[in-house]
């Protein structure tokens, strides 16, 4: 039996998602549009960095680099993990040494699989990291008017602030667990019961999940989504119906989640998986509970096919019209 981590796993983020690309051109309008800002684009390949910085890699299909498929379908080659310093990269490496290939970049990062299948990398968090205090979105409710004076913000696309979490299929949920909490300090949020799937965090106080696995019929392992938090639950809206309208379809949403309490959108991501546009995600401490759910929660509500985004139907004043409304 591996032994337990001590509380703190030194994990800080989700520092890098690897994909490759048969075509670069599809990749750079996706993030594009997606809303990251590009860092890199040559021939070698391309990087995109959400606001706090954490990164999507895109590399031609038959890059050398390159982590090998999780799945023939897909092209999501691998995950890199972002701690707070050497010391915890060397702490695990020499962890995961014990009964597995670890390899080590130039830089540092160490590669290794995991008990899923799933190719992981681990390194020293090299971006920015979340503000202590910051401005929240004022709420306006019954007997607590937080926004007063001033319209609510609203916005024509989205800026993802960070990787929130990622999700993969795994064939053992259980063994992919005990992996990540046994052997990395991880900590259980809450699961479907039977192995079906498991919600995990990287440190005793985080998000609700950043990391999320699950069982499905076929045993596969394959990412599912990769998900972006953005600031409010208006910038899940802009951000969607934005990018809905350059083109790209939406997976499933609008909608809300019951388990982690967050709004969301799904759209199709042409290199494997989905993307995801998340806010206002629950915050837990060591004091949760964590609970087996026996019915699937994937949302308390959501849309199927996105919202219309068509709006040239819509009834609208001339010019002429308009300028004479503002006229005194």
């Amino acid at each position: 039996m591996a032994r337990r981590q001590q509380r703190s796993s030194g994990f800080v983020g989700i520092d890098a998602a690897i994909f490759g690309a048969p075509d670069l051109a599809v990749a750079r309008k996706l993030f594009s549009d997606f809303g990251l800002k590009k860092l890199k684009d040559s021939k070698s390949g391309l990087v995109f960095a959400t606001e706090i910085g954490s990164e999507i890699v895109i590399r031609p299909t038959g890059a050398k680099d390159l982590a090998p498929k999780l799945n023939p379908n897909s092209e999501f080659r691998e995950v890199i993990w972002g701690v707070a310093s050497a010391r915890d990269v060397e702490r695990i490496g020499a962890e995961l040494s014990r009964d597995r290939e670890v390899r080590r970049d130039r830089d540092g990062t160490i590669h290794a699989v995991d008990d899923g299948g799933v190719n992981i990398g681990i390194r020293v968090w090299r971006h920015g990291k979340e503000p202590k205090r910051a401005a929240a979105l004022p709420l306006n409710a019954p007997g607590a008017r937080g926004r007063v004076d001033a319209p609510s913000p609203m916005y024509e696309r989205a800026r993802p602030f960070r990787i929130g979490h990622i999700v993969f299929a795994v064939p053992d949920v259980r063994a992919a667990e005990r992996f990540y909490t046994e052997r990395l300090g991880f900590s259980l949020s809450d699961r479907y019961a039977g192995g079906a799937a498991t919600f995990l965090r990287y440190a005793p106080r985080a998000d609700h999940h950043n990391l999320f696995m699950m069982r499905l019929p076929s045993r596969i392992t394959d990412l599912n989504h990769l998900a972006f938090e953005v600031h409010d639950i208006h910038e899940v809206f802009g951000g969607g119906m934005h990018f809905a309208k350059l083109g790209w379809k939406t997976a499933v949403g609008p909608g809300r989640h019951p388990i982690s309490s967050a709004y969301f959108w799904y759209f199709t991501n042409p290199l494997g998986g989905m993307l995801e546009y998340f806010s206002n995600p629950d915050f837990v401490t060591e004091a949760w509970k964590p609970t087996n759910f026996r019915v699937n929660r994937f949302s308390e509500w959501h849309l199927v096919d996105g919202l219309p985004v068509e709006r040239d139907a819509m009834v609208r004043p001339s010019l002429k019209a308009a300028k004479a409304m503002d006229e005194p």
